[in-house]
């Protein structure tokens, strides 16, 4: 089958190139209404990604395309609807730094969807065996196997019964001889993981003692042997007791000629290995000799085939870009060594931030144009250069910033809202302002760490250097809100003001007093002398659905006042709990909107009831966790108007035009 796909894909290349010729160079598409900011550069590469969703599950790898490198399968299963299902990722070329260049992601059929939510089934891996391509999905009872045909697609051919094992979290499978395969699979114990407080409650996760009141589920490996006709042989055998670590729940079979046995991952990044008699548990090595951790939560990882087909190198997705990873060997006592991991990129690109990104437009490395600096799910900091122009920028992939030598990555660990297994989603949530008022851009951070930190730039207004970050404090102690919002900054009058959500998760003013500390200026109220709270009604929503806004000071409407916009989520209710924007249209319309909301500054800093944006009239849904807006003078401004940048949990940042932006009650 892999040569008549290669074949096909031969032949339609020919036809779509026509005479050979020298191609043109890349040119960066201009700015469009209601659609993403694209990747410059000379190819527009990117990390890949897939549409509307916030995270990524590599399923497998096959040689199908290339002989060169293998291809790889993503499942999509969280997201928009045109985002959701089985993605096959093409192999392109390779860069001389070692990064992979994939062609753009071409969805797939496959014979079975979760009904109940129209997406992909959790445990299904893509399994490479001589010149077949087969689709697995296990539950604990049944196998399902499925051929992929010539045309990419996946067709059912077979369905056993089995007496397979419960509470299966991830699989993967390897031929052992010419008559038998075997499914390697990764167990948990199936306790809950939030705990209940009182009926309905599933929140109060911590107790007095700042202890996490809920189970930190732990994880075995077990195997079982199929035939060629994919009939079980035998009972399962256990390799390891329940005893790999906490929340491991992704599995990888590695083997070349100095290991043998399974890579395991949990959701925060920790990787082990086991080897195939269950006689050891190591965690993984980088070339430093130190333990080697993903870098990004979610670490849903797949064996990656070398030249050799060796199956030792690795695939890392999750809610993150895709990340390569080599093996380099054996420390001296036996343990896997991986090297530092490389991007997945594909070109002509959308401009990717990484999931649930929160952007500015500022000029950051003073050479007069608008550039981009966002914050990410995996806590970290990008900075996108733009080397064109503000009305027709062409944005650099991103980069890491750095403060104090270091690249930025703020987490929360082991105390965070909604339990210890979230540890590794930083929610970085960044404004840029010049806090010192030294003529530097500085950056104020929040995020799931529920304070406030600065981090002052010690550079130069052409070459930025950050300090390490530093703690916003009142009366000494630490600035506290609520989590996962950007704060509004911005001088008015004499006096820099910063908003936040506080304690009630109303939004608060403070007033700058010096470089680290901030004195009461107040809730910030409408017109009627009300506050502003942003948290709905429900019971289940009081605690992970509050705070979560992305707040920006600016004059939206060219009267000379700064008007707050406020990015958040359809959950959220703006100015009270029972009837505010967007869950009111969400529960009372069944609206999927954009869920940025205006409130109009009177002029004397107090404001008028929020509206909720439109475009053209019309609802514009960029997905349910996160919409950060930034009004900036990127595109065309002939008309003295901002436009609107929208940072969405994709890691796309959308681009809409002000005369198309329209508001509704």
């Amino acid at each position: 089958m892999k040569s008549n796909v290669i074949t096909i894909f031969a032949v339609l290349a020919c036809l779509a190139c026509g005479p050979v010729s020298e191609q043109p160079q890349y040119q960066v598409p201009p700015l469009q209404n209601g659609t993403p900011i694209m990747t410059g550069g000379e190819k527009g590469l990117s990390p890949m990604s897939f549409g509307l969703c916030y995270s990524n599950k590599p399923v497998g790898c096959a040689y199908i395309t290339s002989e060169e490198h293998p291809d790889f399968f993503v499942a999509i299963t969280s997201g928009m609807a045109g985002s959701l299902g089985l993605w096959w990722c093409r192999y392109d070329y390779s860069l001389e730094g070692g990064n992979t260049v994939y062609k753009e992601p071409v969805r797939v059929d496959l014979p079975w969807m979760d009904k109940k939510n129209n997406k992909p089934f959790a445990n299904i891996h893509v399994f490479q065996d001589e010149d077949k391509v087969w689709l697995l999905k296990l539950t604990s009872k049944t196998l399902s196997v499925a051929e992929m045909g010539e045309d990419g697609n996946f067709t059912l051919v077979e369905e056993k019964k089995w007496s397979g094992l419960p509470h299966i979290a991830g699989f993967d499978c390897i031929r052992r001889s010419p008559d038998e395969m075997e499914i390697a699979i990764m167990c948990t114990d199936g306790k809950p993981y939030r705990p209940e407080t009182f009926p309905g409650d599933s929140q109060s996760y911590y107790d007095g003692a700042g202890i996490y009141r809920g189970n930190l589920a732990k994880g075995g490996i077990f195997r079982i042997t199929v035939d060629n006709s994919w009939n079980q042989t035998g009972e399962p055998v256990k390799v390891t007791d329940m005893n790999v670590g906490i929340n491991f729940c992704r599995l990888a079979c590695v083997r070349n000629g100095e290991i043998d046995g399974y890579l395991v991952a949990n959701s925060l990044g920790a990787m082990k290995y086991v080897p195939r008699d269950g006689s050891r548990i190591e965690y993984v090595r980088g070339e430093d000799g130190n333990v080697k951790s993903h870098k990004a939560m979610g670490t849903y990882l797949v064996a990656l085939p070398d030249s050799d087909r060796e199956m030792s190198d690795l695939l890392i997705g999750g809610e993150s870009a895709i990340y390569a990873y080599s093996y380099e060997g054996l420390t001296d006592d036996g343990i896997p060594v991986y090297s530092e991991p490389g991007l997945v990129l594909q070109e002509n690109a959308p401009l990717y931030g990484g999931s649930l990104t929160v952007p500015n437009v500022v000029d950051w490395d003073g050479d007069g144009v608008l550039d981009i600096v966002a914050g990410n799910s995996e806590g970290r900091l990008l900075f996108f250069k733009n080397n064109g122009t503000d009305r027709n920028p062409d944005f650099a992939m991103g980069e890491e910033i750095y403060a104090d030598g270091k690249p930025i990555c703020i987490r929360p660990g082991y105390r965070i809202v909604q339990g210890p297994l979230e540890g590794a989603w930083g929610y970085l949530c960044p404004t840029v302002f010049d806090w010192n008022e030294d003529g530097l851009p500085d950056v104020i951070i929040s995020g799931s760490i529920n304070k406030y930190l600065v981090m002052l730039n010690v550079g130069t207004r052409k070459n930025p250097v950050l300090s390490e970050p530093k703690v916003i404090r009142i009366d000494n102690m630490e600035l506290f809100g609520t989590w996962r919002v950007r704060p509004a900054v911005a001088k008015v009058g004499d006096d820099i003001i910063m908003i936040i959500q506080d304690d009630l998760n109303a939004l608060h003013a403070y007033k700058k007093t010096d470089d680290f500390t901030v004195e009461d200026a107040g809730r910030v109220r409408l017109a009627d002398g009300s506050i502003i709270t942003g948290h709905n009604d429900r019971l289940q929503d009081n605690y992970g659905q509050r705070g979560r806004a992305k707040m920006q000071l600016y004059d939206w409407d060219g009267d000379g006042d700064l008007d707050l916009l406020v990015g958040t989520v359809r959950r959220s209710s703006y100015p009270e709990p029972s009837n505010g924007l967007p869950y009111r249209r969400w529960r009372d319309e069944k609206v999927a909107a954009l869920d940025v909301i205006l409130f109009e500054n009177r002029g004397d800093f107090t404001f008028e009831e929020p509206v909720q944006f439109q475009i053209d009239g019309k609802d514009f849904y960029l997905g349910a966790h996160s919409n950060a807006p930034f009004a900036c003078m990127l595109g065309d401004i002939s008309d003295g108007k901002p436009n609107l940048v929208v940072g969405c949990e994709s890691g796309k940042y959308y681009f809409f035009e002000h005369d198309h932006i329209t508001t509704v009650k």
